[in-house]
């Protein structure tokens, strides 16, 4: 399965970019027994292979993912204040990772596809990144690996090559929105 092949991929450049890391991340190909009455599709796929005692921090600059266990307190609607929003509370809508600026990333577990989101603080908006969280993790893996391998001179250097990955990794239809968020 090809989300086996990124999963692994994920938990590797975490643990060769990640020299200290406060957690572990670690990918299993036997499933860890997380209960599928929760959602379905690839994020439950993620829960039940890639285990982490706690918050994963991944030493990325410019968009530093923080990966987060299932039952973290920073899953929940209330840790976000997302009370207000149906999809939340309805149990549409999963938080699985944030960044060191706060911003939430989530999925809409009602599709088998788990499509990414992200929401900023004071933001009313949400922002697709992705169609599935599959296509999410390959854009994250190359966005990591060329701020690992690249000094950029400018900022328009810069965005113009996370551009370049948008449009490698992330379908047509998320393109946009996933730019509006990146190169904010």
């Amino acid at each position: 399965m090809k989300l086996d092949n990124v999963l692994s991929e994920l938990v590797e450049l975490y643990s060769r970019i990640t020299p200290f890391p406060s957690n572990k991340l670690e990918f299993s190909f036997e499933e860890l027994g997380i209960p599928s009455s929760f959602f379905q599709g690839e994020l439950l796929y993620y829960y039940q292979h890639v285990q982490m005692k706690g918050n994963c921090y991944f030493g990325n600059s410019n968009f530093n993912l923080i990966l987060l266990p299932l039952h973290s307190e920073f899953t929940t609607v209330e840790h976000w204040a997302l009370q207000d929003y149906e999809e939340f509370i309805d149990g549409k809508y999963q938080i699985f990772a944030c960044t060191d600026s706060d911003a939430i990333i989530f999925c809409d577990v009602t599709n088998l596809m788990s499509p990414v989101y992200a929401g900023r603080p004071g933001d009313p908006d949400f922002y697709q990144l992705s169609n599935s969280l599959t296509e999410f993790f390959m854009f994250y893996i190359a966005f990591t690996r060329m701020q690992q391998t690249r000094e950029f001179e400018t900022s328009t250097e810069y965005f113009a090559e996370t551009a370049i990955l948008i449009e490698k990794y992330i379908s047509e239809n998320s393109q946009n929105t996933a730019k509006k968020f990146l190169l904010h």
